[in-house]
């Protein structure tokens, strides 16, 4: 059962151990799949969730009661979309090889440093004084670097860039996370105008009515 699992999860720790053999191996050979992807993801979600309820204070100095783990794991999610569809549309006017699918597993399977690193972290917190806390943001901070290195290590491979394309190519992804969510915003403001107005004229027939 227990080599089952770490055959089932092997990708993953292939990729952090070995990057570019790692993502080779998940576009060119087909060793990954979008439901470990998603999987590791779910991990994730857990894992803020878990850091959310169990984070000690000095660490994490929001109040319970604002805390929504649900709507947190709302965001993650379009964020993770919001990310991957601006990729895809820049990739796909220059030239890169990945698909939606590739992109989507490449960001997925980056993730692993945040499932090896937030709940550990966050258990270490509770046994933490203030002037020790340094540890917890150091190895919160060694996940997110290696996450966003990954994620350049996979999106490289996967679209078969050279280095320089492929930071030109991210800054491209920032400006149409920007267009995309510009032109979400004004469409749901048109929409919510739109509401208004009809449910003027609605309410104005029915009183004249």
């Amino acid at each position: 059962m227990i080599k089952r699992i770490f055959g089932f999860y092997a990708l993953p720790m292939r990729i952090i151990a070995r990057p570019f053999a790692g993502f080779y191996a998940m576009k060119f050979e087909e060793k990954g799949t979008v439901r470990l992807a998603l999987f590791n993801f779910f991990l994730v979600l857990l894992s803020f969730a878990f850091s959310n309820q169990f984070a000690s204070i000095l660490v994490d100095e929001r109040h319970p009661l604002t805390i929504n783990s649900v709507s947190d794991a709302f965001f993650l999610i379009a964020t993770l979309l919001l990310f991957c569809v601006a990729n895809w549309s820049v990739t796909a006017l220059t030239d890169g090889e990945g698909r939606f699918k590739d992109i989507v597993m490449a960001v997925c399977y980056a993730m692993t440093p945040l499932v090896l690193t937030i709940v550990p972290a966050t258990i270490l917190s509770n046994f933490l004084s203030a002037e020790e806390t340094g540890l917890y943001f150091l190895l919160m901070g060694a996940g997110v670097f290696y996450f966003v290195l990954l994620v350049f290590v996979g999106l490289l491979t996967v679209h078969n860039y050279g280095a320089v394309k492929m930071v030109i190519t991210l800054l491209l992804t920032i400006v149409s996370i920007l267009v995309i969510v510009f032109l979400l915003t004004l469409t749901f403001t048109l929409f919510q105008q739109l509401y208004s107005f009809l449910y003027s004229v609605y309410t104005e027939i029915i009183f004249r009515i």
